[in-house]
């Protein structure tokens, strides 16, 4: 599977993911910018700026890295979401496993 069939269906994970829940539009963009500066050799951009994830900003020398760095990203950001979504779920008990004078304080 060539690299950019990798990277449309990691973004296409990684918005299934967020997006039931917490989804911006900002979220499900990802991008590769291509810089041309004072004649120098172009420098290639991965760049993200969600509210979920930490905005991103990774400098290539070229396209092929630049693509195998987005890759890398999103399986990051998969792997950050799924252990966050993992965390709400264990965060939240029944009171009623609390003992009685614990339950009659947060009743209060």
């Amino acid at each position: 599977m060539k690299t950019e069939e990798q990277i449309q269906q990691l973004a296409a994970e990684y918005h299934k993911l967020i997006g039931p829940e917490h989804h911006k539009d900002r979220d499900c963009h990802w991008y590769i910018e291509t810089v041309w500066s004072y004649g120098s050799p172009a420098r290639y951009i991965v760049r993200h700026y969600g509210y979920l994830h930490d905005e991103v900003e990774i400098i290539c020398s070229n396209y092929a890295e630049a693509l195998a760095a987005l890759r890398e990203e999103l399986k990051r950001a998969i792997e950050v979401e799924k252990i966050s979504q993992e965390q709400e779920d264990c965060v939240t008990f029944p009171d009623s496993d609390l003992p009685g004078e614990l339950r009659t304080g947060f009743e209060l």
